[in-house]
């Protein structure tokens, strides 16, 4: 009953990203259709990341009211692939403030992420002397967010850049498995696949250079918070507890492709 009522509330939230998505593009971007001025343009944006993740954390959780576990944290060192897709308007600005030239960029974004693994070992009454498994377990990430840029366009080789990005992200956590390190040992049952609705958000820097007017590539580097994430509970469990995580980071190498 608890999973079928937080598949239909990550439903729900998914549904409402998607019409407030709507919303938003059809007002903005109509709105800017109507007074589109020679300062203004629509901006086509897709970014490819690589991403290092950290943040698992030991965790020390009730299995029953008299059994208890611990799950420690290996650090992940693996390399992820992230892809984002930018719909939005560009516009120069200039004011008596900012004597330079900047470029502000606003639009929607959507991000979708590798999958993220993490591992570590299992303590029997949370006592580090029976520590008889492995587990391991995965946690997928999509984005849907507003995403703004601002470029410096100061007349150099290249143009510096700062960006944020604020959303909804949603942390598939699955496959969980445990592995006994003794032959003899029997795992508890394994818990079992959740999707988490979240806040997200990212923030980057690095350089940008427009090349042939309508074209724009940029390198740099960025920080995201994908978020709350975690586990449901095994079958036949009788408590809630489970791996959860309020925060997973990633820090990422992006090359991004605009075309103006």
């Amino acid at each position: 009953m608890k999973r079928n009522s937080e598949l239909k509330a990550n439903d729900d939230v998914f549904k409402i990203i998607i019409l407030l998505g709507l919303l938003f593009s059809s007002s903005v971007f109509g709105e800017t259709a109507n007074t589109l001025s020679p300062n203004t343009d629509f901006l086509l944006g897709l970014s490819v990341g690589s991403n290092w993740v950290s943040g698992n954390e030991t965790q020390t959780i009730n299995l029953e009211p008299d059994i208890i576990k611990t799950y420690t944290a290996n650090q992940s060192n693996n390399v992820i692939p992230s892809f984002e897709f930018f719909l939005g308007v560009q516009r120069l600005m200039t004011t008596q403030l900012m004597p330079s030239t900047f470029i502000g960029q606003l639009g929607l974004s959507v991000v979708e992420a590798g999958n993220a693994n993490l591992t570590g070992d299992i303590w029997e009454d949370a006592d580090p002397t029976f520590d008889n498994f492995n587990y391991k377990y995965k946690i997928n990430h999509v984005h849907v967010g507003v995403e703004g840029r601002l470029v410096g366009d100061f007349g150099y080789f290249v143009d510096p850049y700062i960006s944020g990005n604020i959303g909804i992200g949603f942390n598939r956590a699955y496959g969980f498995t445990i592995t006994p390190k003794i032959s003899a040992e029997v795992p508890a049952p394994a818990f079992t696949a959740n999707t988490t609705a979240t806040f997200s958000y990212s923030l980057g820097i690095g350089v940008q250079k427009t090349f042939c007017k309508n074209l724009q590539v940029a390198i740099g580097y960025e920080f995201s918070d994908w978020g709350r994430s975690g586990l449901s509970p095994a079958n036949g469990q009788t408590t809630n507890e489970t791996p959860t995580l309020n925060h997973l980071y990633t820090q990422a190498l992006q090359v991004s492709l605009f075309y103006v």
